[in-house]
């Protein structure tokens, strides 16, 4: 990770036994499998990243030949709250700030990789970069994260399936901080 003013590249462990439980919302944009319009991301653990990977196809396009902003933002974001949910917390994004250091081609193979670089209590502060097949760090976000307890999804429990609200009672919003 190269040197920025922007993200502080303090990584916080993950816990030992940290894991992903893949898509809790089938039809979630960025990693649902279900939804058929989304980029359908498979966020994996690399060390204490979590980490991805997405091919700019044109459908992802903005202007002429690059890809669109508010992709490139959404693939950290969705990131970033794997991240949260490797550190056994559900919790959703409560500001998010990208930099967008150059044009991402059409094309790309970006690779994403997010870190918890703090947490106090409910706050947890996320960073996260992307980076072409060379190594070359495109864009970097940072974000704040605050850990929610389920009651925040409200209806949406209701038509979920057993399986599915299973494996979100095993997250945690007080868990000591990092």
């Amino acid at each position: 990770m190269a040197g920025s003013p922007f993200l502080t590249r303090v990584v916080a462990p993950l816990p030992a036994d940290a894991t992903l439980p893949g898509s809790l919302s089938p039809g979630c944009f960025g990693c649902g499998p279900a939804n058929q319009r989304g980029v359908q991301l498979r966020v994996r653990l690399e060390g204490d990243l979590a980490v991805s990977d997405l091919r700019l196809d044109p459908w992802l396009g903005g202007g002429p030949g690059v890809a669109h902003g508010g992709i490139l933002a959404s693939f950290l974001d969705e990131i970033m709250g794997h991240l949260a949910l490797a550190h056994r917390v559900a919790a959703v994004t409560a500001s998010f700030e990208i930099r967008f250091l150059r044009p991402v081609p059409i094309g790309t193979v970006l690779r994403g990789e997010a870190w918890l670089a703090r947490r106090d209590g409910r706050k947890l502060w996320i960073e996260a970069e992307g980076r072409d097949g060379a190594g070359s760090v495109l864009a970097e976000a940072r974000s704040l994260y605050m850990a929610v307890g389920l009651e925040h999804f409200g209806e949406a429990l209701e038509g979920m399936t057993a399986e599915q609200r299973a494996r979100l009672q095993s997250f945690h919003t007080d868990r000591p901080g990092v």
